[in-house]
């Protein structure tokens, strides 16, 4: 029985915080005033589900607009998108973006690229000017979301679970390394919600990304 309060122990000491790195550069003479209308376009990565990549641009879209800027709303973007017969933001052409912004009456076009796996994600956003294509701002980084570690944990926790069930039962020790065998699989399954969630470390890497939009007005 003293076994599970070491392994208690331990999991309380593994690192549990996602990291969230992020960056932007401002085209250099952009005066954001000379642009009134955004529309902030999701890049249709499929790597990551749908809905999960809409709260994303979603939570980008509040972060344009609490720096001034005159956002499009999302279903708007999207009728726009099915118009255009839009594929992927990082590619699309001169002529599609021409035809979006005179759609939506926008001035700027924000491109959001988002990848990585289900532990790590990275986003790059790009505002460019619809006919010339030029690069108005920039912002890119990176997070582990932390998935990873949260399982671990929860993979020591149910081990150590495990095999004081298994002494409890026999008092053998091949009872014991069974039921470690046993709650670490359980336990792994378990610890991915011992950690805040993904979806929230994926919103603090869009808040490092964003912090240095240019503010309008």
């Amino acid at each position: 029985m003293k076994l599970l309060p070491l392994l208690l122990l331990t999991a309380a000491i593994v690192p549990a915080c996602a990291t969230a790195k992020g960056e932007s550069f401002t085209k250099v003479g952009f005066d954001p005033l000379t642009v009134q209308r955004l529309a902030v376009v999701d890049g249709n990565n499929p790597t990551f589900k749908v809905d999960l990549r809409q709260q994303l641009v979603d939570a980008i879209m509040y972060e344009f607009f609490k720096k001034g800027w005159d956002v499009v709303e999302r279903a708007n973007i999207q009728k726009a998108l099915d118009e255009v017969k839009f594929q992927n933001g990082d590619v699309t052409t001169p002529d599609q973006r021409q035809k979006m912004s005179e759609i939506l009456n926008v001035q700027a076009l924000a491109f959001v690229n988002i990848a990585g796996t289900p532990d790590e994600m990275s986003i790059t956003i790009k505002m460019v000017e619809p006919q010339s294509g030029d690069v108005l701002w920039m912002g890119t980084g990176s997070s582990d979301l932390n998935k990873g570690m949260s399982a671990i944990t929860g993979a020591i926790l149910g081990a150590g679970l495990g095999a004081v069930a298994g002494n409890s039962m026999s008092g053998s020790g091949n009872a014991a390394g069974m039921g470690a065998v046993i709650g670490g699989v359980a336990g792994g399954a378990i610890g991915a919600g011992l950690t805040p969630s993904a979806m929230e470390n994926a919103k603090d890497l869009v808040k490092a990304i964003c912090a240095n939009i240019p503010k309008r007005g």
